[in-house]
């Protein structure tokens, strides 16, 4: 008796089958009006039944390759005679964030005829030459600031995407690019570290008082440290700010001073854990990569990491985990994410608008999902479907628990220019070069707005 075919193997057959038809529809086999031959003499010539016929067929359908004519046939309706080459920028740690290079691959046999070009995403005040951009909410916050709307393509949002992730790139109720991945800011942290000094490891009561005294104790450890994070990514310090439960405040176009408020308590905070020489090294960090090694080495015990950060240890043997980050007055943490959209002047807007369906419909999102530790923007895809193409942290899921208590940049109630401008009076506060009367004195007076 044959043996039942695998879903593995099942799959193999079903894309060499729809890859056959999609070269003999774009290589001239047939024109636009043609019928493919019938569902029966196609199973005959795959060796599959009538049902697994149209399941490829409903793909070919959805390219746009061919309709479906009931009880008639399928009638070719496109054959993309010519080749459309597609410029797309994106911020450099795509690649790694979503395994673009994967995606890629993927699209291009799906859709033969189209090829990627792939460049960085410039710094500047103008949006690249280009027909697709992938970008973050910061990005995207800019591109509002510069009155650079009228270049972007209006997207339809996905129901099946978070709102909180949605509501990152809308402008006046309208969507201009859709989220592809995102992440909470965690705490990452060597579990052997915490056994081997016989200490409870973080869980989600932790305030930053915990961390403090675990990072103590972790530091007795003769060149290790317990703690410490990238402090000018701004993906770290404005984490704090938010955990204040406040926002800054205006009088017109003048600044409230922050003098006497939680954000102040917050920077105040932060001050006390780089200053403190039993948890945290004097270490002049370039970025969060300047961690990696440490804390692979063993040297370091806990860190700040989101999601997409995640990928740079997955290949690791360290035995560790992740818990929400500790608190000041109730949990809180930072969304980062990434979206993709389209330059309204593009001339290929069809084959565009494919990439952006294929990068955030289920197969590309999928594919994310299986081959990352970055979250993929569809709700629908739990983690325990992940696969184990990559090793992840045995509390991965932990994400879908801390939606409620996470906040964007925007909730600070600054534009992307003014955060910028709170940070270089950070510097100055930190290295005690400016005491915290001067440091709420210099905020009110560079963030005046005109």
């Amino acid at each position: 008796m044959r043996g039942r075919t695998s879903n593995e193997q099942f799959r193999i057959q079903l894309e060499n089958m729809v890859q056959t038809l999609r070269s003999e529809i774009t290589g001239g086999h047939y024109q636009v009006g043609d019928f493919l031959p019938s569902e029966k003499m196609l199973a005959s010539r795959f060796q599959f039944g009538n049902i697994s016929v149209r399941k490829g067929l409903e793909l070919l359908v959805e390219e746009g390759l061919i309709d479906k004519i009931p009880k008639v046939g399928n009638r070719v309706k496109s054959v993309h005679s010519r080749r459309v080459t597609l410029r797309l920028a994106c911020i450099h740690v795509t690649w790694r964030n979503c395994d673009l290079q994967r995606l890629l691959d993927m699209f291009q046999q799906k859709y033969p005829w189209i090829t990627v070009e792939v460049t960085e995403y410039p710094a500047g005040n103008a949006l690249p030459k280009t027909d697709i951009f992938v970008i973050g909410e910061l990005h995207f916050r800019q591109i509002v600031e510069r009155e650079l709307l009228r270049y972007l393509k209006p997207l339809t949002p996905n129901e099946d995407v978070h709102p909180l992730l949605t509501k990152q790139f809308v402008h006046e109720d309208q969507l201009f690019f859709k989220p592809v991945v995102y992440s909470p800011i965690v705490l990452m942290y060597n579990k052997a570290h915490f056994r081997e000094s016989g200490l409870a490891e973080p869980d989600g009561s932790w305030t930053w008082d915990d961390l403090i005294r675990a990072g103590e104790k972790l530091s007795e450890v003769e060149g290790r440290y317990g703690f410490c994070f990238h402090v000018p990514d701004i993906n770290r310090w404005p984490m704090f700010l938010l955990q204040s439960g406040e926002r800054f405040e205006w009088e017109g176009t003048r600044l409230k001073s922050i003098k006497g408020t939680g954000l102040l308590e917050s920077i105040k905070l932060m001050k006390r854990l780089m200053q403190n020489k039993k948890l945290f090294p004097s270490f002049l960090s370039e970025s969060n990569q300047d961690f990696v090694k440490p804390f692979l080495e063993g040297r370091l015990s806990m860190t700040l990491v989101s999601y997409m950060g995640l990928n740079l240890f997955v290949q690791s043997d360290v035995d560790l985990d992740i818990a929400p980050v500790p608190y000041i007055h109730e949990p809180c943490s930072l969304i980062i994410s990434s979206a993709v959209g389209i330059n309204a002047a593009s001339p290929h807007m069809e084959e565009a608008e494919l990439f952006v369906d294929f990068l955030t419909g289920e197969q590309g999102q999928k594919t994310i999902q299986q081959h990352t530790t970055s979250i993929p923007g569809l709700r629908s895809l739990s983690p325990t479907d992940a696969g184990s193409a990559v090793r992840r942290p045995a509390r991965y899921g932990l994400y879908r628990e801390m939606m409620f208590s996470l906040r964007t940049h925007m909730d600070l109630n600054l534009t992307s220019r003014e955060l910028a401008l709170v940070f270089r009076q950070l510097k100055q506060y930190f290295a005690n070069m400016i005491n915290e009367d001067e440091l709420c004195e210099e905020i009110a007076r560079v963030l005046q707005r005109e």
